[in-house]
Formats: structure tokens, C-alpha cells, sequence
């Protein structure tokens, strides 16, 4: 069983950040009945990220004592999950999730003795969205109506720093709770940024944007692959030994996503937005140029004007993505309908900071951190690769610059995995970037 991985010094302190305790994994069954689980769990994964309306847990366990008969296992189940540490630094550290059974898979008897299964869970709030649908009239701000419906139908807490501006007015049209609340963000911006409204296992449901996770301005975390754990080497102080651990990079992959041809298809560049007045059955039409986004993770934008196909610059290619909107103008008097904020260039510059994102994506494995959620910014500084013991060695490299500045900067945490199991608490991060530190094109 892994209900613990402990790599601990004085005062029952964690020296690892691989460090992790099961203190509480109790199940309610329907008869009120409780059962605590953490004995027979060998393994936890929690899912997360900027495009997930809730986190998803899995955990598997081997159960020798006939679990699924004796509490008449209904796949609806609560469990009060807590799993924490002792850090050298910030103390107490862990998660305390409110869960829900949704599934029951992977279903064997590895012994004759014993089951195995996955229990897949969920928050309330995912249960909740299941009881009710939503078609009355609503007026308000996207951010307003949103904080409304976490609130009444979805009965759960909501942090808000995103900005969507102008009152709104319509009709739901008879959905649930989370698919209205898509609905009504597919259609809101922030200082031409998109929004995003997830659920983390540290924060909760979150809402916000993309500006304003730039306009905080604060990196969480700079990470490296440097090879030499000097603090360790050196037998530093447990603290120090701790973060040098935490903040270096096990692994690391990428596809890159650096073509342009892709992205001028998906309107990266420009697009053409074609709108349709239903009411006055009339059609108009704008074409939006590519400009330098004014927020962005690092100093230069993937793309120059010395970036050219056969001569011609990347941003004009501009018309080839059309964008069509219907709405209707006379809908209300006196207020917006629900697609007014796509009427003007908030759609199209949206969209191009989406695909921007995409400029650079990397997958880490780094070490346990209860800290780490989606929509924060972390940097990488990555080495070169070049006889490594050499560039350490010295400030500089031949160039000077002993940094992969193509692949180094700073990034923004798109999803997670927090993985709890025999080798201790890892995670694996989904990270973007929508600019680079130096400019795309190498001087003369």
C-alpha cells in the first residue's frame, strides 16, 4: 500500500518534496455508514487544469475486505480525502478534498483474496449540474451571472479577478448550470483575453482571464535542469535542499508548435469577421490585422515582420480565417443581447491570444508541490545543450549565454496531474508560452 512516502528529518519535518501522508480517506456510504480507505489505497491521481469546469480523482485500491458488498458500493458515494505534509518552510501543506464517486473502473482479482478498482470522483458541484436546468431570463455582467449560478445552482464558492465589461441580456436556453456558464464565456473577453473557469484542488472554482493573470505580474516558481544539486551536495539546511529539489525538472518534453502554417490557418495572424443582422437581414464584414499583443509572458512575439513566405510577411496573411456571428440588433431597446461582445475585434484578438498560447508547449515531470495549480507563471531556465559541467563552470558560454533562450522564459501552467503512489508525490505539467525572450531572428 502507499498511503505514505516519508522522507523526513527534525521535528517529523518533510526533506523531499516527493513527501507526502493519506491522514484521511473516509467514505460515507448511502447508509451514513463510514469507512476509512486510506489502508487499502496504493495509488491517487488528481486532475486539473484551465479547461476543466472540475478536478477528476482516481483512486485505486486493493481491497482485501470485500468493500463493494459490505458498503453496497452505488457509485454516489462521499469521500473526505485529505493529504498533507510537514514542509520545511511554509509548515502544514496539503489538499482537503470534498469527493464524489462517479464511476467504478478497472474492476479485477489480481488475487483470490483480493479486489482491485478504480474509484473516479468528482466535486459536488459536477453532481449538482446534473439536477437542474436553466431556462429563465438573465440580465447582467458575464462576470455577475456567472458568480450567480456557482452560487445557486451549483452550491459552491467561486474566486473571481477577471473583468468582463457590459450588461448582457437573454434567455437560457434550457441548459445545465456549467454548460450555461460556457455559454456565456464563449461570448466574454478581458482586455481582448480569453477567460477561463476551472476548478483547482488548491483553490476551488476560479474564474479569470488571461490579462489578468499576466497583469498580476508574479512568477511562482523558477525552474531549471541543472545537474548538480549543490545544496544537497553540500548538506545544506533542509529548507534549502527541499526547494533545490522542488524546483528542478525531472523531465521534460515538447512538440514545439512553432509552425507558422498552422497558425496562420487558425487565424493566428488576422481572420475576417462576418457578422449577420437577422433582424435587418443585412451583412457586414472587417478584416483584423495581426498586432503585437500589448500582455504577453515574455519580451518578443513569435512572429516579425522579417518572418516572409515567398516574400510576403506571415501577417498578411490575414483573410484566409472567417469568422461568422449572427445577432440581432433590435432585439432589446435598451440593452446588449447576448452576442453583442463579438461584434467588434474582442472575438478575433481572443482567438489570436489563444493560438498564441500555443506558440510553445512543454511537458515536465517535477517533484510534488501542493502549491503548483493552473493559471499560474512559472519560468524555466534551461541550459544549453553543450558539455554542461563546462558551461557551469563558467559564467559564460561561447556565445555569451549559457541558456537555451528558444525554449527558456517564462510559461503559464495549463494542466496538472498530481500523482500519489509508491515513488512518492510527483506531478506532470502541461505548460505554454505565447513569446520568447530574445527575438526570432538571428542578427548578422
Amino acid at each position: 500500500m502507499s498511503n505514505n512516502y516519508n522522507s523526513v528529518g527534525k521535528d517529523n519535518v518533510s526533506v523531499s518534496p516527493k513527501s507526502y501522508s493519506i491522514d484521511q480517506a473516509i467514505i460515507t456510504a448511502n447508509n451514513g455508514h463510514e469507512v476509512e480507505l486510506k489502508n487499502v489505497i496504493h495509488d491517487i491521481k488528481i486532475h486539473e487544469g484551465l479547461h476543466r469546469s472540475g478536478i477528476v480523482v482516481e483512486i485505486f485500491l486493493v481491497d482485501t475486505a470485500n468493500l463493494t458488498n459490505e458498503l453496497k458500493l452505488s457509485g454516489n458515494e462521499k469521500i473526505h480525502l485529505i493529504i498533507a505534509r510537514n514542509e520545511p518552510k511554509l509548515g502544514e501543506q496539503g489538499f482537503d478534498l470534498e469527493l464524489y464517486i462517479a464511476d467504478i473502473t478497472n474492476f479485477s482479482e489480481p488475487t483470490p483474496a483480493s479486489k482491485s478498482y478504480t474509484l473516479v470522483c468528482v466535486s459536488k458541484h459536477m453532481y449538482l449540474n446534473n439536477k437542474k436546468l436553466l431556462d429563465g431570463a438573465f440580465q447582467g455582467t458575464p462576470r455577475a451571472l456567472v458568480s450567480q449560478i456557482v452560487k445557486t445552482n451549483l452550491d459552491s464558492k467561486l474566486q473571481v479577478s477577471a473583468s468582463t465589461k457590459g450588461i448582457i441580456k437573454g434567455i437560457y436556453p434550457n441548459i445545465q448550470p456549467l454548460q450555461a456558464i460556457s455559454w456565456l464565456l464563449r461570448n466574454s473577453f478581458d482586455d481582448n483575453t480569453q477567460i477561463y473557469f476551472y476548478e483547482s484542488a488548491k483553490f476551488g472554482l476560479v474564474l479569470t482571464s488571461y490579462a489578468s493573470i499576466l497583469n498580476q505580474n508574479e512568477v511562482y516558481g523558477n525552474y531549471n535542469r541543472n545537474p548538480n544539486p549543490t545544496e544537497t551536495m553540500y548538506n545544506s539546511k533542509e529548507e534549502k535542499m527541499f526547494e533545490e529539489e522542488r524546483l528542478k525538472i525531472q523531465k521534460m518534453a515538447s512538440s514545439l508548435n512553432v509552425s507558422k502554417l498552422n497558425a496562420s490557418s487558425k487565424g493566428t495572424f488576422g481572420g475576417v469577421l462576418n457578422k449577420l443582422d437577422i433582424s435587418t437581414k443585412t451583412r457586414s464584414d472587417k478584416t483584423v490585422q495581426y498586432d503585437t499583443p500589448k500582455i504577453r509572458l515574455n519580451t518578443f512575439a513569435p512572429i516579425n515582420d522579417k518572418m516572409t513566405i515567398d516574400g510576403q510577411k506571415i501577417t498578411d496573411f490575414k483573410k484566409f480565417k472567417q469568422h461568422w456571428i449572427t445577432y440581432n440588433a433590435n432585439a432589446f431597446d435598451n440593452h446588449q443581447n447576448y452576442h453583442n461582445p463579438t461584434q467588434d475585434e474582442a472575438l478575433l484578438r481572443s482567438r489570436m491570444s489563444i493560438n498564441n498560447l500555443d506558440t510553445t508547449v512543454v511537458d515536465l515531470n517535477l517533484t510534488g508541490d501542493f502549491n503548483l495549480a493552473p493559471g499560474l507563471i512559472i519560468s524555466l531556465a534551461i541550459l544549453k545543450q553543450a558539455d554542461v559541467s563546462e558551461e557551469l563552470s563558467n559564467k559564460e558560454g561561447a556565445d555569451g549565454e549559457i541558456f537555451d533562450n528558444y525554449v527558456s522564459g517564462a510559461y503559464l501552467v495549463s494542466s496538472i496531474t498530481h500523482h500519489f503512489g509508491k515513488e512518492g508525490y510527483n506531478i506532470n505539467a502541461k505548460v505554454k508560452k505565447d513569446s520568447f525572450i530574445e527575438e526570432q531572428i538571428r542578427g548578422k
